[in-house]
């Protein structure tokens, strides 16, 4: 069968110029008005050893990553073989971040990623919590901001693999089981290319990511974006080539939580990973969802990330109830 052809990447000589060019007319880039928040008031400042291009990361097992764009429809079996996010040459991410701001901010820029495919955008702990409580974990940052992000996202449980409610946290922690902290806060999806550039602010806490007229949409969960999915004929079989259509995704919030662009993180040094997760709508969790190459939330790529939030004399932000 034919491949995919090969993408020029002489654009990325160019887009490792734009930030220069882009300093005119950030204002109109970074959302939030960064531009206009002055550094002396920044609450968030990034430090420059935070790596700016996300390495990929092994899927295991295999079956987790995800063939089907936001709609499921499912991409050629040529292009599932020819696909590698390890191939840095053709699929590349990367990050700017605003180096002083009021929250973590900046651009991801996305290259030859899978098509109209849905990416969580989420901190992650890279080192597992050492206890349950903020005082176990206060020696070392990455510890500590593991346990930070689950306390503003979720719990992850490696032993159980599934994620762990606040009740049951030291249980599980005491049973030696392997618990980190996520903070899932924003998504971007891919054009008919692979290639994304998206603007983001951490100031909400989602739970994951449906599709409009999959679930009801609750009353704190996010607006809805709305997306053109175009089908190229190198991508997707006969079937579907050449079509268009239109999606809806929106964020569900994580309950117990601030209310979503009311997410604050504690003031602190952190230590942590940008991640990009596979969105993958719940498909093949339990038999009766299972979708061929409907994968199942897998995190195919990364970087380390480090910054400090200062102490906010504001109020703590309002949980929803």
């Amino acid at each position: 069968m034919t491949r995919r052809a090969s993408r020029s990447f002489a654009p990325w000589t160019i887009a490792l110029l734009m930030p220069v060019v882009a300093c005119i007319g950030c204002a109109a880039l970074l959302p939030r008005d960064a531009a206009d928040t002055p550094t002396n008031e920044a609450r968030v400042t990034v430090s420059e050893l935070s790596e700016t291009t996300m390495h990929a990361l092994p899927v295991e097992p295999p079956e987790q990553e995800r063939w089907r764009d936001v709609a499921d429809v499912a991409y050629r079996d040529d292009f599932r073989e020819a696909f590698d996010y390890a191939d840095s040459a053709r699929h590349r991410v990367e990050v700017r971040y605003e180096p002083a701001a009021e929250m973590l901010q900046g651009i991801v820029s996305a290259i030859g990623l899978k098509p109209s495919m849905a990416y969580q955008l989420k901190l992650v702990g890279l080192e597992p919590i050492a206890g349950a409580t903020e005082a176990e974990n206060a020696g070392d940052a990455r510890r500590w901001s593991s346990w930070q992000l689950g306390h503003m996202g979720r719990w992850w449980c490696e032993d159980c693999d599934w994620n762990v409610a606040d009740a049951d946290l030291a249980s599980h922690v005491d049973d030696g089981h392997t618990v980190s902290g996520y903070l899932l806060f924003d998504w971007f999806v891919t054009d008919a290319q692979g290639d994304a550039q998206h603007p983001f602010a951490l100031d909400s806490s989602l739970h994951v990511l449906w599709r409009v007229g999959q679930r009801e949409r609750g009353p704190n969960d996010s607006p809805p974006r709305w997306y053109t999915v175009e089908r190229p004929a190198d991508v997707y079989p006969p079937s579907a080539a050449n079509t268009r259509q239109q999606i809806g995704l929106f964020g569900e919030w994580e309950s117990d939580r601030p209310n979503i662009g009311q997410v604050r993180l504690p003031a602190g040094s952190y230590h942590v990973g940008l991640n990009l997760t596979e969105e993958t709508f719940h498909a093949n969790l339990g038999e009766a969802r299972a979708l061929e190459g409907g994968g199942f939330w897998a995190l195919v790529l990364q970087s380390e990330l480090r910054f400090e939030v200062r102490p906010d004399a504001g109020a703590a932000p309002e949980v929803a109830r």
